[in-house]
Parts: structure tokens; C-alpha cells; sequence
């Protein structure tokens, strides 16, 4: 009884190997998949700068997130106990005659091995804001 060295063993390493860079991909892919997510947004409205400030309020701001800077940029945050918090900004400005909002996540965390914690719930809160827009202001462009 020795180590198998035959054509079958050489071919369930390249097939360990293969599986081994497949689930990497997937990895890499699902990270990039979570940042994308959550990536900066413009939105040009003609909603003013307070209406849009009330969506953020309520859509962004709650459950568990409050309003930490109620200045421009508005910020939401989400901070647990350890420590550890998320950030939401939202800067308003004027161009063209429209209102532009300008939504970005200031502060994420991170898992052990890299990836994103807690992505879903801040992609969920700027996709409320950007639909509330689109529903109270049908001529919303969104950017990004």
C-alpha cells in the first residue's frame, strides 16, 4: 500500500484546484456584488432641500439608525454596542434649477476576512430614499 501517483490521483488535484479557485471567484465576485450595492448615488429632483431632508429622516433614520449631523451633509448613523458604527450621508446642493441630493455611505464595516458587514441594510435604507424621491418627484434622475 503506497500514495496513489496514477493519472487518477493527478486529476482529483486538478479538480480540488479548480474547486479551490471557483469558490475564491465567488467570493471576490459576492463582495463586489455587496460594495456595488451601496456605492454613491446623485439624484437630481425638483423636490426642495427639506423635502428631501424629511425622506431622509424617514427612510434612512430608523430603526436603530439616528441622525447624527443634521447639517449639510445629514448624516444617519448606526452604532453598536462595541463601538462599531455605520454612516449615511446625504449633501444637498443646487444645480440647473434642480435640487441634487447626493447619498453615500461614510462608514462601513468590515468582516474578518474583508468583506462587507452589514451591507444589505444600508443598500435597503438608500434604495427606500431613492424610491420615495421617485415617487413624490416622477422627473428624478438618479446617477450612479
Amino acid at each position: 500500500m503506497g500514495i496513489a501517483t496514477g493519472p487518477a490521483s493527478e486529476g482529483n488535484s486538478t479538480v480540488g484546484a479548480l474547486i479551490v479557485v471557483v469558490i475564491i471567484g465567488l467570493y471576490l465576485g459576492y463582495n463586489a456584488f455587496k460594495r456595488h450595492g451601496f456605492r454613491p448615488r446623485r439624484v437630481e429632483t425638483t423636490l426642495s432641500g427639506q423635502q428631501l431632508r424629511h425622506v431622509f429622516k424617514k427612510k434612512v433614520a430608523r430603526n436603530g439608525w439616528s441622525i447624527t449631523e443634521d447639517g449639510n451633509p445629514m448624516v444617519a448613523q448606526f452604532t453598536l454596542p462595541d463601538g462599531i458604527s455605520r454612516q449615511i450621508s446625504l449633501n444637498i446642493s443646487e444645480a440647473n434649477g434642480r435640487t441634487v441630493a447626493e447619498l453615500a455611505v461614510i462608514r462601513h464595516s468590515k468582516k474578518v476576512l474583508g468583506g462587507t458587514a452589514k451591507a444589505y441594510t444600508m443598500r435597503w435604507r438608500m434604495n427606500a430614499f431613492i424610491a420615495q424621491v421617485r415617487r413624490l418627484d416622477s422627473s428624478a434622475k438618479v446617477m450612479g
